[in-house]
């Protein structure tokens, strides 16, 4: 069935246009002034919306969930479920890259792919980072360039731990493998090839990278950078290492998006190379458009900016060449977003409307079986 929005203010990259948008066979098919004469003439079968009063927005690329869940710090009894697609379609989160992070061996790839494949079938887009904290990365084939040569999924490397108590410190040589590795099975599969680097609060910050960089022919825009919102020294080493090409991640665990947003644009840093990620994992992917929304309403960041670093800029960095923008010929992920209040009326990934009208179409298989879960709140 085709599908018309009508009458929205449509997100075109850093700003809104009032246009129509077609969406056909999961696709966005036409983008302007359209006319539904021609549709109702070939008696085409047709959905008409009308988004008088809303943005019409690119659907989200959260890079970085722990979609097998956390494993916590408190002991077993602290590991948190895996990622439900409720709570992404809440927060417009239409794509997902899934990671494991300092657990490896009860949080493992296994159960990362199976989590992937879990979204992918019931509608959504979703791929992996291989590996985790240590090297040499624990993968889901015999070695990385495998996992990303072979497995349609995984388009890179990570989470790789710098400058974090729960990992050794890779050697810069160590770590130019990885990423090397990364890079050339990505160019010969036509994926991303990313080196996704988790940095802790250690004293080395981003030391390690450097000599990496000085030392190897590492391509920068190989390198995604997460959670330097640890401190202003880092924020600046970051914005250093963007300078040169490198992609850069805020994620937004601690809620305290407005603080390090501030800082990064105060340093001067470059906007077309941050995006913002959930981590999710213990908290819930909505968390990150709460924090959005609380930019934009109450610290007063231009909405369109914000969007960039959830579509534009993760798109590019993970070289997901058909997501980001509303184009013709693009993955029909849109939302719909009331433009009082920036509250998210209707999602749609590849197609498909996941919440209409503010109610939710989708149902994860979890909440169906007779072992229900209270999950985030998100059942009461």
């Amino acid at each position: 069935m085709l599908v018309l929005f009508k009458n929205a203010e449509v997100y075109f990259g850093n700003r809104f246009e009032t246009a129509d948008v077609l969406v056909a066979n999961k696709k966005i098919a036409a983008v302007g002034t359209l006319s539904l004469t021609g549709l109702k003439s070939a008696g085409a079968d047709y959905l008409e919306v009308d988004c008088m009063g809303n943005y019409l927005c690119p659907g989200f690329i959260d890079s970085q969930l722990l979609l097998a869940g956390g494993s916590g710090e408190s002991g077993f009894l602290s590991q948190s479920p895996r990622i439900y697609i409720d709570e992404c379609v809440k927060g417009g989160i239409t794509t997902v890259v899934g990671t494991i992070g300092v657990d490896t061996i009860t949080k493992n790839m296994p159960q990362l792919f199976a989590c992937v494949r879990a979204f992918r079938e019931a509608g959504y887009s979703a791929y992996a980072y291989s590996g985790g904290y240590e090297l040499p990365p624990k993968t889901l084939t015999k070695s990385l360039s495998e996992d990303i040569l072979y497995i349609n999924e995984i388009i890179g490397a990570g989470e790789v731990a710098i400058a974090d108590r729960r990992a050794p410190e890779p050697t810069p040589d160590d770590l130019a493998r990885v990423v090397i590795d990364s890079y050339v099975a990505g160019f010969l599969s036509s994926k991303a090839g990313v080196t996704r680097i988790h940095v802790g609060d250690g004293k080395r910050r981003l030391k390690t990278i450097r000599e990496m960089m000085d030392r190897h022919e590492v391509q920068p825009e190989c390198l995604y950078f997460t959670h330097l919102e640890r401190s202003r020294e880092l924020v600046r080493e970051g914005i250093e290492l963007a300078r040169k090409g490198c992609f850069l991640d805020f994620d937004i665990h601690e809620n305290d998006l407005e603080i390090w947003y501030r800082c990064y644009l105060d340093m001067g840093g470059p906007l077309e190379k941050l995006s913002f990620s959930s981590d999710a994992g213990v908290s819930s992917p909505t968390e990150v458009w709460h924090e959005i929304r609380k930019c934009s309403l109450h610290h007063d960041f231009p909405f369109a900016q914000l969007i960039d670093h959830m579509t534009v800029v993760p798109a590019k960095a993970l070289k997901l060449y058909e997501k980001g923008f509303i184009k013709s010929g693009f993955d029909a992920d849109l939302l719909v977003i009331d433009k009082k209040d920036l509250q998210i009326r209707d999602v749609m990934a590849n197609g498909k409307f996941f919440m209409k009208n503010y109610k939710m179409l989708y149902e994860d298989q979890a909440y169906t079986m007779r072992r229900r879960m209270d999950c985030y709140g998100l059942r009461s």
